[in-house]
């Protein structure tokens, strides 16, 4: 919880802004954004040159 404040504060928001604010559904939208995350990460297929662009043949 304190590690969520301080990136907010971090941002500009105020402790009122964030005490005021709608819990869920900024849980609601983390969830969403770590799930767009993961799918970034999923294995897929390319070629070797996207890899290991700086390796000469």
């Amino acid at each position: 919880m304190y590690a969520t404040y301080n990136e907010l504060m971090k941002n500009g928001w105020w402790m009122k802004e964030i005490d005021e604010m709608d819990m869920l559904g900024f849980l609601r939208l983390r969830a969403w954004d770590a799930q767009r995350e993961q799918e970034k990460k999923k294995p897929r297929q390319c070629f070797i040159d996207e890899v290991w662009p700086g390796v000469k043949p």
